[in-house]
């Protein structure tokens, strides 16, 4: 069996319940040495049980068996960034809201905060609307995040996705 190995099971386990992650938070959350995690990932590659992906600076992994299209995975790939998902989630509670209301939610100057919004904007994830000066930020396809946040809302380890999808379900249920 491809598992005969503790370790290896870890990372696949790891990898099917957090499809999208990427290699740095695979070696923090399991605690592995570079080397070993690098030829696990590549035997795991090898044996056609996961793949990776590139995304800019970040490898992703997901099972092969994973059942997400390409639009997931890009919103994937921004929700397991902590600045986007916090600002997503933002934005979800608080559509049409401009960059100086998401700055001061999020806590994070607004040069940071647009940097972030554009990079999800250019993704085609986030709308921008203009009004004269200011422009406004609203999710484009809500559902298509709540739906993802719910899914895999154990793997984000955050409270944030927590208190939101506990908000939304309650929500739901009225």
């Amino acid at each position: 069996m491809e598992f005969d190995l503790e370790t290896r099971r870890k990372i696949y386990e790891l990898i099917k319940k957090s499809p999208g992650i990427h290699f740095r938070e695979i070696e923090r959350r399991l605690k592995i040495a570079v080397g070993n995690l690098q030829y696990h990932l590549r035997y795991l590659e090898k044996k056609n049980l996961i793949r990776s992906d590139q995304d800019g600076e970040y490898i992703r992994y997901f099972p092969k068996d994973c059942q997400l299209d390409d639009v997931d995975k890009k919103i994937l790939s921004f929700l397991r960034r902590r600045t986007s998902r916090r600002i997503l989630v933002y934005l979800l509670n608080n559509p049409n809201a401009n960059n100086k209301d998401v700055s001061k939610a999020v806590r994070l100057s607004p040069s940071t905060i647009s940097w972030h919004l554009n990079k999800l904007v250019e993704a085609g994830i986030v709308e921008k609307r203009k009004e004269g000066r200011e422009s406004y930020f609203e999710v484009k396809d809500p559902e298509r995040i709540v739906k993802l946040l719910i899914t895999y809302k154990e793997s984000f380890l955050d409270r944030l996705v927590e208190g939101f999808v506990e908000a939304w379900e309650h929500t739901e249920r009225k």
